[in-house]
């Protein structure tokens, strides 16, 4: 019979065996050193000690689950506690183990007055996996659920509902080329001044207003922390007539060949003109130019811009659910 107990220091390499006794059941999740697997949790700024928990079989751990809370929604009667990492040891599922570890997740959840659980990537914590049928092409975080693995099979049969959906893109870049439809529409848009090229703060004004009218946050703080840089990493720009209208975030190759992506997004107001699908595919010819093997993101499935990364030639590769249930 399996004892459930609050995570301890202690645990630590026992719960970093057991991923590794998971991970090596299936191709999926990328490998991590002892001391890599500890940074990115155990020591990550997000993870929560009073949400995380461990099983016990005897002295051996069997299972783990680890959940945090967002201070910033304390007091949020509508507000989520996130679960963000569980493993049950194949040979102790079906035991009623992994039952008992979300029973205390949500247990933790209700302590600390959240309404819902969610395992979705606002967790924080994400786990970097393998794009099926590559030569361990990585995405650096899953952002839920993979739909139909055992553990979203698990928490479906414990009230946990689809939440919503996001799609894994991936395209290999060695034979990329710009859809023909693309450069023909560059090249109706140049006689407008409508222009998709590297920014140059010589030539293109405008960026303060652009963080401003395009309503995110999120890009805003993108484009002005790699301004900030003392030699920021280039990045594309759609302008007319030199004002910036649209944007597609830092290009540089991370160390595993994938080609960086923050995002795109165009002034509401010059939408309609082919820029956005101007942005991305330029993107993707930039990043290959610049030595990139491939590029991954997702994206949720009411996005209509995935038209956008599908007529580039990106497949969908894997998808997930963010999966969450309404505690009572």
């Amino acid at each position: 019979m399996a004892v459930i107990v609050k995570y301890e220091e202690k645990f630590s390499k026992q719960i970093y065996d057991l991923f590794v006794n998971v991970r090596d059941e299936e191709d999926f999740f990328k490998e991590f050193s002892y001391e890599g697997f500890c940074a990115h949790l155990f020591k990550s700024a997000a993870f929560n000690e009073d949400g995380s928990f461990v099983a016990l079989v005897g002295d051996e751990v069997v299972g783990f689950a680890s959940s945090m809370v967002r201070p910033m929604d304390d007091g949020n009667e509508k507000a989520s506690a996130y679960l963000h990492t569980f493993f049950v040891r194949k040979e102790n599922r079906r035991q009623g183990i992994g039952s008992a570890l979300l029973n205390k997740v949500e247990e933790f959840a209700k302590e600390k007055g959240r309404s819902s659980v969610r395992f979705v990537f606002v967790g924080q914590i994400n786990w970097p996996w393998y794009i099926p049928n590559t030569d361990h092409h990585m995405h650096p975080g899953m952002p839920c659920v993979r739909i139909n693995s055992d553990f979203y099979i698990f928490l479906y049969h414990h009230g946990y509902y689809v939440n919503s959906i996001h799609e894994g893109f991936h395209l290999p870049l060695a034979e990329y080329e710009m859809p023909k439809s693309v450069v023909e529409k560059m090249e109706e848009n140049a006689k407008r001044g409508l222009t998709v090229e590297i920014y140059d703060p010589a030539k293109h004004y405008g960026i303060d207003e652009f963080c401003e009218v395009i309503n995110n946050p999120g890009f805003a703080a993108s484009i002005k922390n790699n301004l900030k840089r003392e030699n920021p990493y280039p990045f594309l720009v759609a302008s007319n007539n030199g004002k910036v209208v649209g944007w597609t975030g830092a290009m540089y190759v991370e160390p595993t060949g994938r080609g960086h992506l923050d995002g795109i997004v165009v002034d509401p107001n010059e939408r309609k003109a082919g820029l956005g699908k101007g942005l991305f595919c330029n993107l993707c010819k930039h990043l290959k130019e610049m030595g990139a093997s491939y590029m991954t993101f997702f994206t949720g499935l009411d996005n209509p811009a995935r038209f956008i990364y599908l007529g580039a030639g990106f497949q969908v590769a894997q998808s997930f659910a963010d999966m969450k249930k309404d505690l009572k």
